[in-house]
């Protein structure tokens, strides 16, 4: 299982290569990352035609998904060769989910130049490799919904991510591409507690193939029930492996699941109550896998805590793994890449609706910076460490002290992201409906009524978008969410920020003008409500600026300066809630002997409200968590391979509170 918490914090070092006529080798092991006869040929017949994949995938049923793991990304041939003929056999509507493992990832520049050998994988190359994840711990999902497919890659060791996925309880996987570098070389990805969860993870009749025909490999797999066999090897090898799992073996659970869905699968129309950030990411995620969906909206689309002009994708590193800051780096992961996606493919309009040039994070020197000075060598294209000159030759104006680059993400106008997500055809927006409640039926069902009490939908499943509102639906009133004033203030940009091509983050946040104007800040007012502007509150957003930029000097207007209040939503430990509904009552009851003792499995289904879902307290980072919030809660309902790691699935799942609660002796 994967759980880093308290584990000091770094990105994965790449691997020391050498290289032979252009082709990569390991230099701690010697092994080759492919044949240097014809590294193609080699990965199609040991690993496509290994697994019968081009006959499998032409006989898929219309709109089937497929799942393929590989333990070993390496290079990425496997992957782009696996992706191109996938783009060329594809059945209509078909999916295909790529689950790659690697401890050791390679940068696309290194990737790039092993894989210029085959200009006949360029296309998809180009497509994939400036979308390559950092060399991060953990995993990340990029879609490429043009393809039908979804890549989640696992960044870490190979028996912790499959031991984690396997904890799920579901079997997802259909064939397996496995590590070819010799087991006595790299014993790493050659042990029982891979193979077990493979044997765990897979479809009854699920296949494998690899380079290797080691002897160790071969009764490690036949052990967990796999029938394996010997074919011929490619070129000058002997032999190969190959083989199917007659029957899974799933592993037995090491969790309560308390936080897991126990009837996932639907592919009933959803409603979505609340068109902010939230809701519109969710709707958006369930859409693009096919599920039609209905959004019922109290007021407009984007009117509450995502009506900012701007605002900035955010994360924070430390030094240390912790739930927060591990949720926060993940969902930057994924934010940065689905926003970049709406950018390219039109949906976001280039500086008009956002920049994502980046942004600069100021910190004063301390444990913390000095660790990620060193760290973050490993993930150049990441973030780097600046000292104040630096930042100051970037910016135009001196900043009170250095800080952090982050080269991804920047600024987003939180409307237009809104209305772009909601544009799906599945999706049916209804706004000015009131205020929105959802009643269960004698048969189940979830009606969505108006502030008249007219029914405005019908369906098997419902998600709660509505910020601090979900505590007003019946039996969730117990969920600690408050409300958070926040207010912004619009400044007509001056001559002193015309170098500001970058967003600056302090105290406040300070973006790129957006038609001339910045909208900085934000005041901080837990517990209140009121949505008036106050003078005080825009002399403190002022002043953070003047703080973090001490030459920068920003007149008042003639009038008085005018901005904008929104209500956010944070939860008393400030993570997102995201998952299943809690029934209180029969949780408590359920998962009583946590009372006595904490550490107790109880393998009993979770209590939960049937078909209510969760999707709350993004707080001030609506932007940021609410792309990777939508993609948990959505595997979460259809049953899909997990996004996080499951130590964050159970940090944002709404049960939480409930969980902690009993083990404390005091439960809720």
């Amino acid at each position: 299982m994967i759980n880093p918490t308290q584990q000091i914090w770094r990105p994965l070092p790449a691997p020391e290569l050498d290289w032979r006529d252009n082709v990569p080798v390991s230099r701690a092991t010697g092994d080759i990352y492919f044949s240097t006869n014809d590294g193609r040929a080699e990965s199609d017949y040991v690993f496509l035609q290994g697994n019968h994949l081009r006959e499998r995938w032409q006989g898929l049923e219309e709109g089937s998904p497929f799942t393929l793991g590989e333990i070993g990304v390496g290079t990425g041939l496997n992957l782009c060769l696996t992706l191109a003929e996938w783009i060329r056999l594809r059945p209509a509507g078909a999916s295909l989910r790529y689950i790659g493992i690697e401890q050791a990832p390679l940068p696309p520049t290194l990737m790039n130049r092993a894989l210029s050998h085959w200009p006949e994988l360029a296309s998809v190359a180009q497509a994939l490799l400036p979308r390559w994840p950092d060399p991060l711990p953990g995993c990340h999902r990029r879609i490429f919904a043009d393809w039908g497919v979804t890549l989640d890659l696992w960044w870490g060791d190979a028996g912790e991510a499959l031991t984690d996925l396997a904890s799920h309880g579901q079997a997802w996987v259909d064939a397996w591409f496995l590590d070819g570098f010799s087991p006595a070389r790299e014993p790493g990805p050659w042990c029982e507690t891979v193979y077990a969860g493979m044997a765990s993870l897979s479809r009854s009749g699920a296949t494998f193939a690899t380079f290797t025909a080691a002897g160790d490999v071969k009764r490690g797999l036949t052990a967990k029930g796999f029938d394996v066999t010997m074919r011929p090897g490619f070129g000058d090898k002997r032999d190969a492996l190959a083989g199917v799992l007659a029957a899974r073996r799933p592993l037995p659970p090491s969790l309560t699941p308390w936080d897991l869905n126990p009837n996932p699968g639907t592919t009933d129309p959803v409603c979505v109550v609340g068109a902010g950030l939230a809701g519109a990411h969710i709707a958006h995620a369930l859409a693009h896998r096919g599920i039609p969906v209905t959004v019922l909206e109290a007021h407009r689309v984007a009117e509450g805590g995502s009506s900012n002009l701007q605002g900035i994708t955010y994360t924070r590193l430390s030094h240390r793994h912790n739930p927060l800051t591990d949720f926060s780096l993940a969902a930057f992961s994924f934010a940065t890449d689905h926003y970049r996606g709406l950018m390219d493919n039109g949906a976001l309009s280039p500086e008009r609706d956002g920049s994502l040039g980046g942004y600069i994070q100021l910190q004063e020197v301390d444990e913390t910076l000095n660790h990620l000075a060193e760290a973050l060598m490993d993930a150049p294209d990441f973030a780097a460490v600046l000292d104040a000159p630096q930042i100051a030759a970037m910016i135009g104006l001196e900043p009170r002290c250095g800080g952090v680059h982050y080269r991804r993400g920047g600024w987003l106008d939180p409307r237009a992201v809104c209305r772009a997500l909601l544009a799906h055809p599945l999706i049916t927006v209804k706004e000015q409906c009131g205020p929105v409640t959802l009643a269960q039926t004698n048969a189940g069902t979830w009606q969505g009524k108006d502030g008249e009490g007219r029914t405005l939908t019908e369906t098997s499943i419902a998600v709660l978008a509505t910020a601090a509102g979900v505590r007003s639906h019946q039996g969730l009133d117990w969920l600690p969410l408050a409300t958070i004033r926040g207010q912004t203030t619009h400044v007509a940009s001056p001559p002193a920020l015309s170098q500001l091509g970058i967003a600056l983050c302090d105290k406040g946040y300070l973006p790129p003008a957006r038609e001339g104007m910045h909208c900085l800040g934000a005041s901080f007012g837990p517990g209140d409500i009121r949505t008036d502007e106050r003078a005080a509150e825009h002399a403190h957003n002022i002043d953070m600026m003047h703080r973090a930029l001490p030459s920068l000097t920003l007149t008042a207007p003639d009038t008085e300066w005018q901005g904008h209040v929104a209500l956010r939503c944070n939860s008393n430990d400030y993570l997102p809630v995201v998952g299943m509904a809690p029934k209180l009552a029969a949780f408590n009851q359920r998962y009583e002997t946590l009372r006595h003792d904490r550490k107790r499995m109880i393998n009993v289904p979770a209590a939960i409200l049937p078909g209510l879902a969760i999707l709350s307290s993004l707080g001030s980072r609506g932007l940021t968590a609410a792309p990777l919030a939508a993609q948990m809660l959505a595997d979460h309902l259809l049953g899909a391979p997990p996004a996080t790691p499951r130590y964050l699935q159970r940090a944002v799942s709404p049960a939480r509170f409930a969980e902690r609660a009993l083990k404390r002796g005091e439960p809720l």
